[in-house]
């Protein structure tokens, strides 16, 4: 999470366009209430240092005070984007949306909101449909973590009109999914996510997240070390 646009946005932006000159950045979906907003982004863009393409998604939620960004809440797709560097198969870019910013602003709906987090702590996230998560509509192999006896904590929750983002950090023991932990299995891990869910009928529809399974391997492997 960054708090606060000037100590803590900017500088983690400005590390990306270092790392990546000329950096692409779509919007695929974003929405408003009034007064949070949340969106379904791709970053893409030249790595100097491994000369290669890539792309890979995230997702954010932020809020402001009228005048400027206070709060980000955002997952990017680094492990995804490792694999592209490593093979050099750039994955496809998703369509733009039509008119990110000029959309209705929608008002919030609890209950919406309420069947999202209820669906998040029972442990839906990771046993969502395959293609819900990071890279897995276009990678060649699906790299999901697996987690058992998880505990789903929701750390934020913001919705409008049919759609709700939310940030949720599982906790469990790792159980494999990851190639780069095999032999890690057992071990105690943490997994933030960062994703937008459409709610109709009071049901989960379409899944969007993205994982920070890059930084939960380094964690473990971090842990492992010690």
């Amino acid at each position: 999470m960054f708090t606060g646009r000037e100590e803590a946005y900017k500088p983690a932006a400005e590390r990306q366009f270092k790392a990546y000159p000329g950096l692409g950045f779509t919007v695929h979906e974003f929405f408003s209430n009034g007064d949070r907003c949340a969106m379904y982004f791709s970053e893409h863009g030249y790595s100097t240092q491994f000369d290669a393409n890539t792309a890979w998604h995230g997702v954010s939620l932020y809020r402001w005070n009228g005048e400027r960004l206070t709060e980000c809440r955002i997952e990017q797709d680094y492990y995804g984007r490792r694999r592209q560097l490593s093979t050099k198969a750039p994955d496809p870019i998703d369509p733009p949306a039509y008119s990110p910013w000029s959309g209705p602003i929608e008002a919030a709906c609890e209950e919406n909101e309420q069947v999202v987090r209820q669906w998040l702590e029972q442990g839906g996230l990771l046993r969502s449909r395959i293609g819900s998560l990071d890279d897995e509509r276009v990678a060649p192999l699906v790299a999901r973590a697996i987690l058992t006896g998880e505990k789903a904590t929701v750390l934020d929750l913001m919705s409008a009109g049919q759609r709700v983002a939310f940030q949720v950090r599982i906790e469990g023991d790792y159980a494999g999914g990851l190639a780069e932990l095999d032999g890690h299995e057992g071990q105690r891990a943490s997994l933030y996510a960062t994703g937008i869910v459409h709610v109709s009928g009071g049901k989960i529809g379409l899944v969007r997240a993205v994982t920070d399974r890059y930084t939960m391997e380094r964690r473990i492997l971090a842990a492992s070390r010690v």
